[in-house]
């Protein structure tokens, strides 16, 4: 079979500076003549200069070549349909199903968290609340018996302790909390402080009156001079009020100001007793050794009086601040 591809004629764009230069040849015209045979493929080329028309893409595209000879008997091919195929593996697959299955999980699971986390705060607020409250139940008698006249008071030192461990753990709970739980934060917060000064009260209160009552007794001096010398009967007075001044400079600040004061006062007031004391017994004096005797029975009798009345006042306090709890525990359980 014999094909002639059409004549074309192409015309190359000039550039005279180009040309000066000697970077290019002068356009040409070319005539192209292809005779195809099954086997063979032969063409004819004529060339001639073609003069520039002027118009720049016009001349550009005269003066470019193309391979006709690769363009005869072109058709468009199928493609091979086994290579578009796209070949999965099922571990692959099985591999993406995990991960994605895994990450979905965690998703949940961040999800879920802060509303799991607040749960479990409320429950631990819940449980440190009714301990306290069992706690505080172990005082409440604390009233009457700090304020009472015996100084039989059925209080011990683990009661305390015992409130101080669930105020503390009701205060650590409420630190968890959610940002969101303000009210009930404040709430676990002050209950828990509250706690923490009524068994303040408590140690301060015992440990006053513990400290204070035995030394209010009127110590045992004699009063016939005929039954102890001089030295002997001041170095009793002496020994017990040492051990006052002892025991008085030693007391807390701030528990009970009257009760020390009063307490200041009467230490003063010994140099002068002590030595009228001592003079009854030396001039042989037995109604003036009694009046002083009796005169430190009666100021200790008073400072006693002062005390149990400042006990009372403190009970008061501790138990309105028990309410208090109490009052705000009811809150966070109801």
């Amino acid at each position: 079979m014999t094909a002639t591809s059409a004549s074309r004629h192409r015309r190359s764009a000039r550039f005279p500076s180009m040309e000066s230069l000697g970077f290019s040849d002068a356009p040409t015209e070319t005539t192209v003549t292809y005779v195809a045979t099954t086997q063979l493929v032969a063409s004819v080329l004529t060339t001639r200069p073609t003069p520039p028309t002027g118009d720049l893409v016009q001349d550009l595209w005269d003066s470019t070549e193309l391979d006709a000879p690769s363009l005869l008997d072109w058709k468009p091919a199928s493609p091979d349909r086994k290579h578009l195929r796209r070949r999965f593996r099922r571990s692959r697959v099985v591999l993406v199903l995990v991960i994605a299955t895994s990450l979905g999980g965690v998703a949940y699971w961040l999800y879920q968290r802060p509303s799991a986390a607040a749960e479990a705060s409320a429950a631990a607020i819940a449980d440190q609340a009714t301990e306290l409250s069992a706690a505080l139940d172990g005082v409440s008698t604390v009233g009457e018996q700090l304020s009472a006249p015996s100084t039989g008071i059925n209080l011990t030192n683990t009661d305390l302790f015992d409130i101080d461990a669930a105020a503390r753990g009701l205060f650590d709970a409420s630190g968890d909390l959610p940002g969101s739980e303000t009210a009930t934060r404040s709430l676990a917060a002050d209950a828990a402080s509250l706690s923490f000064g009524v068994s303040q009260l408590l140690r301060d209160g015992l440990a006053y009156r513990g400290a204070v009552e035995p030394i209010l007794l009127a110590p045992a001096l004699e009063t016939d001079p005929a039954l102890t010398d001089l030295a002997a009967a001041a170095l009793e007075f002496s020994e017990w009020r040492a051990h006052f001044d002892k025991v008085r400079s030693a007391l807390p600040d701030g528990v009970a100001g009257t009760v020390s004061l009063s307490l200041g006062e009467f230490s003063s007031s010994l140099d002068t007793r002590q030595s009228t004391y001592l003079d009854a017994l030396r001039t042989n004096d037995p109604r003036a050794t009694e009046a002083v005797v009796q005169a430190l029975e009666t100021d200790l009798g008073s400072i006693r009086e002062l005390m149990m009345t400042t006990m009372t006042g403190l009970a008061g306090e501790v138990d309105s601040e028990l309410d208090q709890v109490r009052d705000l525990i009811v809150r966070l359980l109801g």
